[in-house]
């Protein structure tokens, strides 16, 4: 089913207009400092923006949707973890990090440990995490490319992943931010369209959490319908953890002007994705429950499948153009990371300098450019099987991220004590044994169902941290003085 005629002019005006903020932001990028974090000079309404419309991946629109209707309505429940996961930001990174004069998360890695190996791992970390979050966006993107426009699924997936790596490596940061203003406008629009068809068919929240109890008990239950109260907790700790070292956000606060911008994004990022979380995630999936499952292969269908019901064709090009602007207003961040990662923090810092090599800034905006052009099409190439669901493989790269960085972040930025050996061993060790546990959770092995792989991967994290900081000496004082003035 398509939108009609109405759905390619709605969508190809939006790609049009992506592709022309990238193109004018492309003009003036000669520095790496322009291309990877916009000179440093957001404010905080356009930080705000930039914040929600980089978390608010295809996953927290289309799949927040499916998930909860499959999991039942506790999937929503982790609200206050991703409120808590903010406040860690607010009161612990945000101010710090910013003081740093890098670029990147690995960029601090690198220099508050003192460790090139540090550097390496994180860039390491980042780029193939990245991987994994634009599988599930460019899945996501098919979806939604199927139903707007009747392309076949990897046609689509293919238009989205080219118009991702366009703009992003004509524009670099400022496209990114720029394009998610835009995309959080649409976004919205996209979903409050949506509301008086949701309420006319299902009624109040009431109404709808009555029906769904209904047609599957169980969803309304503390427990949901699948989960073992383990998993439970576990869940809640992961989006705690991934939501204190997402990425996209801590990417991000290297480009605020100064430190109180940085801080004070941080609060109105959180309500905004809150509130966009609590009527996707809940209502719209108790709806979805209701209306659309029994005539779905997939929940990642739900969404696209409820709009198509509720909907006219302009309502529906609308409503999913707003989910492909979510997924796009993700996947430039993902991209840009990847190659800053690659050109910045692999070849300059790890390789290049450390040699006494000098490169120009124009060669690693080169290499930062056909990173994201490669990066790009080795997720097309992933995503085209049929793999898990999307939000489960996002939940996946989160556990390997918080397992990395969480304790050596937070340990490195409140004691000047923590050692460089320390802090490699707890981040090597936890991502690895949070990565080891995710591919035996895909593989639906019987011991790994039982928590999540964040679980695993933060335990061997902070026992290695604090057993090995008192048998190895503080990072030299030079390395910390500007952490800890």
């Amino acid at each position: 089913m398509t939108a009609g005629a109405l759905g390619p002019v709605v969508l190809v005006a939006c790609l049009v207009l992506v592709l022309l903020i990238g193109w004018i932001s492309s003009r003036g990028q000669e520095s790496t400092e322009a291309f990877w974090v916009a000179g440093r000079s957001f404010g905080v309404p356009l930080l705000v923006a930039a914040n929600v419309g980089s978390m608010l991946h295809g996953g927290a629109v289309l799949s927040h949707v499916g998930f909860a209707g499959h999991v039942g309505g506790v999937a929503v429940t982790t609200n206050l973890s991703y409120a808590l996961g903010f406040t860690t930001i607010f009161f612990f990174f945000a101010a710090k990090l910013r003081r740093s004069r890098g670029f990147t998360l690995p960029d601090f890695m690198g220099d508050r440990f003192d460790s090139r190996l540090l550097r390496a791992w994180t860039a390491l970390v980042v780029a193939s995490t990245s991987i994994l979050y634009l599988v599930a966006q460019i899945r996501a993107m098919g979806y939604v490319m199927e139903r707007l426009l009747g392309l076949e699924f990897w046609v689509g997936q293919l238009v989205g992943t080219a118009i991702f790596v366009a703009y992003v490596a004509l524009g670099g940061l400022s496209a990114v931010v720029w394009t998610n203003v835009v995309q959080l406008a649409l976004m919205w629009i996209g979903l409050l369209v949506l509301a008086p068809a949701a309420y006319q068919a299902v009624g109040g929240f009431s109404s709808v959490m009555a029906r769904v109890e209904a047609v599957a008990p169980g969803w309304t239950s503390p427990a949901g319908l699948q989960w073992s109260t383990g998993y439970l907790l576990s869940w809640y700790l992961l989006v705690f953890i991934a939501y204190s070292t997402r990425l996209e956000l801590l990417t991000k606060v290297f480009a605020a002007r100064d430190e109180s911008v940085a801080r004070r994004a941080i609060p109105w990022t959180a309500v905004v994705v809150i509130a966009f979380l609590a009527y996707g995630g809940l209502y719209l999936a108790a709806a979805a429950r209701v209306l659309v499952w029994d005539s779905i292969s997939s929940p990642d269908e739900a969404f696209p499948a409820l709009v198509a019901m509720l909907l006219g064709p302009i309502g529906t090009s609308f409503a999913l153009t707003g989910v492909a602007c979510a997924i796009m207003s993700t996947t430039d961040s993902l991209l840009l990371m990847t190659g800053s990662a690659v050109a910045h923090d692999l070849l300059r810092r790890c390789v290049h300098e450390p040699r006494g090599a000098l490169k120009s800034d124009a060669y690693y905006l080169k290499i930062s450019r056909v990173t994201v052009v490669v990066v790009g099409a080795l997720s097309f190439l992933l995503a085209l099987p049929d793999v898990a669901l999307i939000l489960e493989i996002v939940a996946y790269a989160l556990a390997i991220v918080g397992s990395s960085f969480f304790f050596p972040l937070l340990a490195g930025l409140l004691s000047p004590r923590v050692s460089r050996e320390a802090a490699a061993c707890a981040s090597i060790a936890g991502g690895l044994v949070a990565a080891f546990c995710a591919v035996f959770a895909m593989r639906e092995a019987p011991w790994a169902l039982h928590v999540h792989p964040v679980v695993p991967g933060l335990l061997v994290s902070a026992l290695l941290i604090t057993a090995v900081t008192p048998f190895t000496p503080p990072v030299r004082e030079e390395a910390v003085r500007l952490y800890f003035a």
